[in-house]
């Protein structure tokens, strides 16, 4: 039995993607739970393509997303006592 379910891997532990900025054809990178990000040379928005994910289909989408929400604030808590 998994502890975690593992689809929810991109989500839970993003990891940046390289996607190539569509108005000025530098590379950038956007993290894989972002769908888009302003490019850091021309300012313009950038999109990646959405990819089908478990939480599309899954009937514990909404308990896995909240619980990964749960942790990204307990970690974010923990970073501003520190």
């Amino acid at each position: 039995m998994f502890t975690r379910c593992p689809g929810a891997g991109p989500f839970a532990e993003p990891v940046p993607e390289p996607v190539t900025c569509p108005h000025c054809g530098k590379e950038v990178e956007i993290f894989t739970n972002e769908q888009c990000m302003k490019c850091y040379f021309c300012g313009s928005l950038v999109t990646r393509e959405k990819r089908p994910s478990c939480f599309d289909w899954c009937k514990y989408a909404d308990k896995c997303v909240a619980e990964i929400e749960a942790q990204r604030k307990r970690g974010q808590d923990r970073r501003i006592r520190a």
